[in-house]
């Protein structure tokens, strides 16, 4: 039902998204005020908002839902306007909505959720072929992205790697290409290292941003049971659908679109590694792995032709979802 629905262009799919979405969330807004952020270890900029959303839970909700829903939509735009999917559909928008809402964590304005405003951004600008005439400025403008968003999120500061790995892909690599990365990432670190050398504080947090990024290669990560076998569903869908994307549906199409889908695909590869440079919420880390896996399933589900496996297969994922819900709050003890 959802993905013959979403595979077309009718007026009311971008509603039915924001119901869909609402419906997921509703025990974060019930439950607002067991809402949680980052406290521990956070990012410089995210810690300068960080009291306000800690302070005011029910609003600390209510944003990350509608900014939630912006990125939906612009995810959407990103995959359609470059032909990844049909230009009609709402696919991946609605299918980026879905998986954001997962887990309770994820119901708060985590520093995943605004990194990934940043990084859609970046997905923009890389995914689509450079202008040779302004791939420098263009490069230059990936990387002071990518070094905001680690400003919210840590890990993020990994897509830096991407923004090369593109020029190689696009055929534009270069030395100047690679330095104008360089310069356009550390230019937000150097005004922020001026500002902590003038107030005293640049090698206590010289010290503190060594030290997070130590590889942490045993991950200690404590799923509970229902929302394990959701992510481990999830894990075997995505793995399913790269394997059909990559190896069956896109051989076929403009070089072009390939160089796009291979694009994507280093986006995931990287956000899977980054997970082994963080120390907590390994839950929130799946927020960055969810925005190429919404565009690969977007393409699964577009290309594959079995219509009644395509709806089984979402449908399971959504009551995998509701499942882990319904036993976070003991419902599924008194239901069996």
């Amino acid at each position: 039902m959802f993905i013959s629905a979403f595979k077309t262009s009718r007026v009311y799919l971008p509603f039915l998204i924001i119901l869909v979405a609402f419906l997921l969330w509703l025990d974060g807004f019930w439950f607002y005020h067991e809402t949680t952020v980052p406290r521990d270890i956070v990012a410089p900029l995210y810690s300068m908002i960080l009291p306000f959303f800690d302070t005011y839970k029910f609003l600390n909700v209510l944003l990350a839902f509608i900014f939630l829903i912006v990125q939906a939509f612009m995810l959407n735009h990103v995959i359609t306007s470059k032909n990844l999917v049909d230009r009609h559909s709402y696919m991946p928008g609605f299918i980026y909505a879905v998986l954001m809402s997962s887990s309770f964590d994820m119901f708060s304005f985590h520093p995943v959720l605004v990194s990934n405003f940043f990084l859609i951004l970046i997905l923009n600008k890389i995914i689509d072929v450079f202008d040779e005439d302004k791939v420098y400025l263009e490069i230059f403008n990936v990387g002071l992205l990518i070094a905001v968003a680690s400003l919210f999120y840590f890990p993020a500061i990994f897509f830096a790697v991407l923004a090369v790995i593109a020029l190689f892909v696009y055929y534009l690599a270069s030395l100047r290409g690679i330095i104008a990365t360089l310069i356009g990432f550390f230019t937000p670190y150097f005004f922020l290292g001026v500002y902590y050398f003038m107030i005293g504080k640049l090698e206590m947090h010289l010290v503190y941003f060594i030290d997070i990024y130590k590889p942490f290669l045993i991950l200690n990560i404590e799923l509970e049971t229902f929302f394990l076998t959701y992510v481990i569903f999830f894990a075997i869908l995505s793995l399913a659908a790269i394997v059909k994307v990559f190896f069956s549906v896109i051989r076929d199409r403009p070089i072009r679109i390939r160089k796009r889908y291979n694009i994507l695909f280093y986006f995931l590869v990287i956000s899977l590694v980054s997970i082994f440079f963080i120390t907590d919420k390994h839950i929130l880390h799946l927020g960055l792995i969810n925005i190429p896996v919404a565009g690969i399933l977007a393409c699964f589900f577009h290309n594959n032709r079995k219509k009644f496996w395509n709806e089984l297969l979402f449908t399971l994922l959504i009551i995998f979802l509701i499942l882990a819900k319904f036993n976070r709050y003991g419902l599924l003890s008194d239901i069996l």
